[in-house]
């Protein structure tokens, strides 16, 4: 039933009840108060001109609401639940004219790619289902001032703001990665194109962002499944990240991911016990790409297990042939990430791998950072419990940067942790970093957990870490990261 029937047939109602009701107990009023003709002619008279003036004022009111019921159901989107365009547009205004220097406003609009033939196959309710998922994923409640309106069948406007430009472009990427993922749940072939304007240098009103926005969707559309920004120096930015991710996953692919290796320390001896494995990416265009950069993009681009995949697969072939494994070197360290860790398909492809290379797994140390332990601790200490039984050994690393629980001990099974350079750095000159490096060392040993101390960069903190007793060491004052065959091989530290 429309809305428009469905408030006349309310409206028309509640007019017959309040009719028939009057009607009914006027009667009998004035049949009970007239005691002769002129008294109850008078009194059928006053009845019918007061029944004309309150049905008038009923009928006003009624009619007042309902226009009121009416409009706020079209300031709503009856599929998404979000704004209506013109909702949006009022709103977004007000937001806009309350903006100061430090107020950071961005718009974008998103698109659905390949939507008419993909909801052709899809059907109705399915396309109601896809459209109210990209909603969500638009609508975070994260974010303050958050204004989002579906603008078109499949077009998205979202105003938000930021505590800071810099934040624009991981939020945009971040939004346009996860509503693709969604989206590919229903089709593989479907993806989303979003065009940015920021307020002030791309507009000042909701009306000329909305125009800038749309301006880049067009760019943007032309290759479908990109960013754009009004503002080309930003677009230009954007396609730089977007050219390294496509060339990261190349590089993964074509196996041009280099790999080096840091050697680790005992203190007590000098003698040389570990190398960690560290993954290295030389562009053709930009030169060495930090891991700083490339590991992240891996991350949100879920290319982390092609990756370790890659580092295992390289680290195993080098020491091999080398002849260093299991003579010199006694282990192997590889870092895992968080995301991976966190992934069941990328744990069961580590698992895999370690059925099929049990000589390289027993010499195998898995690195995974406190807070992926922390994220869930009892599905971690079940994944630790699978790995370890192909023999490889756990480590923590940049143990004590986080929210550190020392329960973590009473339920994953950890081999060893690694002390976050932090308070290595800062021991010469801060009492409460040395005390904190010590309390770390102690409690371990008393645990039968070994610790490696990293990022040492001073003749100072190797003196001083052996004056903790501390059992391992890695840094540039040790040894700087290098090819296997580059590696100088010291006897004692």
């Amino acid at each position: 039933m429309k809305k428009t029937t469905y408030y006349a047939l309310k409206l028309a109602l509640t007019y017959f009840f309040f009719a028939s009701l009057w009607i009914l107990f006027s009667d009998k009023l004035v049949n009970v108060l007239s005691d002769n003709l002129e008294m109850y002619t008078w009194a059928q008279s006053f009845k019918g001109h007061l029944f004309v003036v309150i049905t008038s004022v009923l009928l006003w009111g009624l009619a007042q609401k309902n226009n009121r019921d009416l409009e706020r159901a079209s300031d709503i989107d009856t599929v998404t639940g979000l704004h209506s365009p013109s909702v949006f547009i009022r709103r977004a205004d007000t937001l806009l004219q309350r903006a100061n220097a430090e107020s950071c406003y961005m718009l974008f609009v998103l698109d659905i790619d390949n939507y008419t033939s993909v909801t052709n196959k899809l059907g109705f309710d399915r396309t109601n289902q896809l459209l109210m998922g990209v909603a969500r994923k638009i609508d975070t409640p994260t974010v303050p001032e958050n204004l989002t309106s579906r603008v078109h069948a499949d077009r998205f406007a979202c105003l938000l703001t930021l505590s800071d430009v810099c934040e624009m472009t991981p939020y945009i990427d971040k939004l346009h990665r996860q509503c693709n993922q969604f989206l590919q749940r229903y089709d593989r072939d479907i993806t989303c194109s979003v065009g940015v304007a920021v307020f002030d240098s791309d507009g000042e009103d909701t009306t000329a962002l909305m125009t800038a926005a749309t301006r880049a969707l067009n760019e943007a559309k032309k290759h479908k499944n990109a960013v754009a920004y009004h503002d080309i120096h930003l677009t230009e930015e954007a396609k730089k990240r977007q050219n390294l991710v496509y060339d990261l996953r190349q590089a993964i692919d074509d196996k041009q991911i280099d790999i080096v290796f840091q050697p680790q320390y005992r203190l007590s001896s000098g003698e040389l016990t570990g190398l960690e494995v560290l993954a290295r990416w030389t562009h053709d265009q930009y030169g060495n790409i930090p891991p700083s950069v490339f590991i992240p993009l891996a991350e949100e681009q879920h290319f982390c297990e092609d990756l370790t995949a890659l580092v295992l697969e390289k680290a195993a072939k080098q020491l091999n042939e080398s002849q260093l494994l299991g003579n010199m070197v006694k282990r192997v360290s590889v870092n895992i990430s968080a995301v991976e860790f966190n992934s069941v398909d990328a744990i069961a492809r580590i698992d895999t791998y370690l059925q099929a290379n049990p000589e390289f797994a027993r010499y195998l140390c898995l690195e995974i950072t406190e807070t992926a332990a922390l994220d869930d601790i009892i599905e971690c200490a079940r994944v630790v419990d699978t790995l370890k039984r192909h023999g490889v050994t756990f480590s923590i690393d940049d143990f004590g940067v986080g929210y550190t629980s020392l329960g973590i001990f009473n339920r994953i099974n950890v081999d060893e942790i690694k002390i976050d350079r932090s308070f290595i750095q800062a021991m010469e000159k801060d009492h409460r970093a040395k005390a904190i490096t010590a309390g770390i060392i102690g409690i371990a040993k008393g645990l039968g957990i070994h610790v490696v101390a990293e990022g040492i960069e001073t003749r100072a903190q190797l003196a001083l870490l052996k004056q903790l007793d501390c059992e391992y060491a890695q840094g540039f004052y040790l040894g700087h990261p290098a090819p296997l065959e580059q590696l100088a091989v010291a006897q004692s530290v």
